[in-house]
Parts: C-alpha cells; structure tokens; sequence
C-alpha cells in the first residue's frame, strides 16, 4: 500500500515539474475558463 501512494505521488510530483518547465503552469489547456465556456 505504501508502495502505492509513493508512486501516485511521484506521478503527481512528476506532471507538476515538467508543466513548470514547460511554463504552462496555471495555464492549463484542459480546463476551460468562463469565456471560453460563454462562446458556445
């Protein structure tokens, strides 16, 4: 179990660095901002 949550962990720890280096951190395509949700 503890292997687990390590490695769930990692994964996140992991996502975060490389969207921080690609800067694109808080700019996240996926989720849609109230503009973009009232243009269609």
């Amino acid at each position: 179990m503890r292997i687990v949550v390590i490695a769930i962990v990692a994964s996140i720890m992991s996502i975060l660095v490389f969207k921080y280096v690609d800067g694109t951190f808080g700019n996240s395509e996926i989720a849609a901002t109230a503009e973009e949700l009232s243009d269609h």
